[in-house]
């Protein structure tokens, strides 16, 4: 037996466990194909000739529990955006202020001419916030049952409105603002492709957790990037006595039941690891492929793009500054209209007439991703 534990994929969960594995005191091996750890919590500087390092594919962390910073003694931070999100509407738009109610207030009163939407709003989080914190715990316990998590929310109607009903009811009998019920919906339906009333609940469970993270809910930014979150994973699992090897493509995976061979592949050689567990670090399709089963991949419907510009983008609403309207989520045609009518067109195996979008600025909250001559000239990041 070469080790105890396998870990095939070094991103951010397999270090996780590879870290509080080699604390238990197993031989933990951890093979990535890349030539650096992280997965998709990766920092790097994608434009030559450009100090700047951008989180690449994720950006945001919320479902990390403080636990297990605590456990495994990382050196890493999150900050807070104050600013929840801005939607332009023409001239105007609808601004979330986490740090003014009144600012709030009156950017709903002006977008849906009443303060009924505004109240409807506090209710709804009022009892998303509670929701989460007695869902959020549960992330580092044995996962509960469906009748367990019942008892843990211990609230019927909180229960109906988002385990059971297509959330889209339950936005529609909440809010009457069609840009208001939009921006509720968006944290269900982002990386999904569903629509608001699909039964199937996937956009109830994609909004679950992203109201969860934290206890809170909050979408908080890394200080450095991604990179640094899972740098200093990786310095935790090395530091606990895991072997970290990349340019590891595994190629296969066998098993007797009792021990496992992994194969695997660099540059220039392969070769072939046993242990007595196997992790796998990777989706599902690919698990099927290691194993030799058959798997079709997945289609997405979503794509990226990061950008690092000069100054920021101007503004129709005088209002509101670029700064602030930039330093949360920025929706583009994301009323629960244009939502619904995209899915429609992207079902038809169209390109939706009006893509709904987010845009993410990284540097109003954490300028240190930047070197210091380009945040002198006023450059920002920006992710589409």
């Amino acid at each position: 037996m070469d080790t105890d534990v396998i870990v095939v994929g070094g991103g951010h969960n397999g270090l996780v466990a590879a870290a509080y594995l080699a604390r238990a005191g197993r031989s933990v091996l951890v093979l990535e194909r890349q030539h650096h750890p992280g997965g998709a919590a990766v920092s790097e500087r994608v434009f030559p000739g450009f100090d700047a390092r951008l989180s690449r594919y994720s950006y945001l962390v919320s479902l990390l529990p403080e636990r297990i910073v605590r456990d495994l003694d990382l050196s890493f931070e999150t900050r807070k955006r104050r600013i929840s999100s801005y939607t332009p509407i023409g001239d105007t738009g609808l601004l979330v202020d986490n740090g003014s109610e009144a600012a709030t207030r009156a950017s709903f009163a002006q977008v849906t001419g009443s303060d009924k939407d505004y109240a409807a709003w506090g209710e709804f989080y009022a009892m998303t916030g509670q929701l989460a914190q007695r869902v959020f715990p549960t992330l580092t316990q044995p996962l509960p049952t469906r009748a367990e998590l019942q008892r843990t929310v211990g609230d019927s109607a909180a229960w109906e409105a988002i385990f059971e009903r297509p959330l889209g009811e339950t936005v529609e009998a909440r809010f009457a603002d069609d840009t208001v019920r939009g921006v509720v919906l968006t944290d269900a339906l982002i990386g999904t492709f569903a629509h608001a009333h699909d039964p199937s609940l996937l956009q109830n469970r994609c909004f679950l957790y992203h109201v969860i993270g934290g206890g809170t809910g909050d979408w908080n930014v890394p200080v450095g990037g991604m990179g640094a979150l899972t740098d200093a994973l990786a310095t935790a699992a090395k530091a606990a006595g895991a072997e970290i090897r990349t340019g590891c493509t595994v190629t296969g995976i066998e098993t007797d039941g009792v021990t496992a061979e992994v194969h695997f592949a660099t540059r220039d050689r392969e070769g072939t690891v046993s242990a007595r567990h196997v992790l796998v670090n990777a989706a599902p399709y690919v698990l099927s492929h290691l194993l030799g089963e058959s798997a079709d991949k997945p289609e997405g419907a979503q794509l990226k793009i990061n950008m690092l510009l000069r100054r920021l983008p101007k503004l129709r609403d005088p209002q509101v500054d670029p700064r602030t309207a930039f330093a949360g989520t920025f929706h583009i045609a994301e009323s629960a209209g244009q939502l619904e009518h995209a899915y429609r067109e992207a079902a038809a195996g169209q390109l939706p007439s009006a893509p709904p979008s987010e845009i993410y600025c990284h540097t109003l909250t954490d300028p240190s991703i930047l070197a210091p001559e380009l945040i002198a000239q006023g450059f920002h990041t920006l992710t589409l």
